[in-house]
């Protein structure tokens, strides 16, 4: 059984994930699943703007390159991402005298996979570009993604390049705050090796293994561990349809809340929305469609009781 694969996360992503807590279930006293959502949520989230962040350098080089070779009194303002893949209202300005590039989603902009955002992304850059050692570093200006409001500085530096252009870089994130539309937050900081597969040029997969740490929602400490490598894709097919956002199909992520101990396996490769996840031997497969923050997770009390 597969067990897992995250599309969850897309879940996670497809809203960011819904905020209802007020389904409070007769079994209070079980684990909840605020906090092991939230840290697959931070996870998706992060994949979605490495990605987004390097098609928005990819992006203005090309335009460099083509005004260079072309003409040199070229346009150079405001750029759309190709195919509108951000949305129409997505625009991205290069400032190359001051290693800036300003992402813009002017209003609601709601991508080709379902996403909305809005808000603003600066990113600034080294002198070097897509070489060892060449960093990027976000912050976001009133941005939102699915309604959830991103704060906090991330800096990528790349690590390795092999001959192939597959990359391994090197991620923190200080600062890090999502804040729900009904008014609560969690807080992060965390540190990653991200390994980026690329076929013909195309990125195609990532693998990620690291920590981080921060409050939930719940106001509950967690801190959680990579306990093997979590891939990701770009593109899931699942049950004909293409699945927003980056999901994660394998590995396995540690959680520990307090005295529990969650496990977390998003499968072994198969693009579904399912997870299984372990808390003290016991064990409980859930569909991320199903779920939302303030849930919790029934049947591991449930089996708990029969065997007592």
């Amino acid at each position: 059984m597969k067990l897992t694969n995250l599309s969850t996360l897309v879940l996670i992503a497809t809203s960011f994930i819904a905020c209802d807590k007020g389904s409070e279930s007769s079994f209070s006293e079980n684990l909840s699943t605020t906090t092991v959502l939230e840290t697959i949520n931070s996870l998706s989230f992060n994949e979605d703007v490495d990605e987004m962040v390097a098609e928005s350098m990819e992006l203005t080089d090309r335009f460099s390159s083509s005004s260079r070779s072309a003409d040199a009194t070229a346009d150079k303002g405001p750029k759309h991402f190709e195919g509108d893949k951000y949305g129409k209202c997505a625009t991205v300005v290069d400032d190359e005298e001051n290693n800036i590039k300003t992402v813009t989603f002017s209003g609601e902009c709601y991508g080709k996979r379902g996403q909305l955002r809005r808000g603003t992304i600066v990113i600034t850059y080294s002198e070097t570009r897509n070489e060892v050692g060449s960093f990027r570093q976000v912050e976001y200006s009133d941005f939102y993604m699915n309604d959830v409001k991103i704060e906090g500085t991330r800096r990528s530096e790349i690590l390795t390049i092999d001959v192939n252009g597959n990359r391994t870089t090197q991620t923190t994130h200080s600062g890090g705050k999502m804040i729900y539309d009904d008014g609560t937050f969690s807080t992060k900081s965390s540190e990653m090796i991200r390994f980026t597969s690329k076929e013909d040029d195309v990125r195609v997969s990532s693998t990620l293994t690291g920590s981080s740490s921060g409050i939930s929602t719940e106001g509950v400490s967690f801190s959680m561990e990579i306990t093997s490598p979590i891939k990701f894709v770009y593109d899931c097919d699942i049950d004909g349809k293409l699945k927003r956002g980056k999901v994660p199909v394998e590995g396995t992520k540690t959680t520990t809340v307090g005295e529990s101990t969650i496990i977390t396996d998003f499968g072994d490769g198969t693009c579904d929305t399912l997870v299984e996840i372990t808390k003290d031997g016991e064990i409980e497969t859930v569909d991320l469609k199903d779920i939302k923050r303030g849930d919790r997770f029934k049947n591991i009390l449930k089996n708990k009781m029969k065997k007592s």
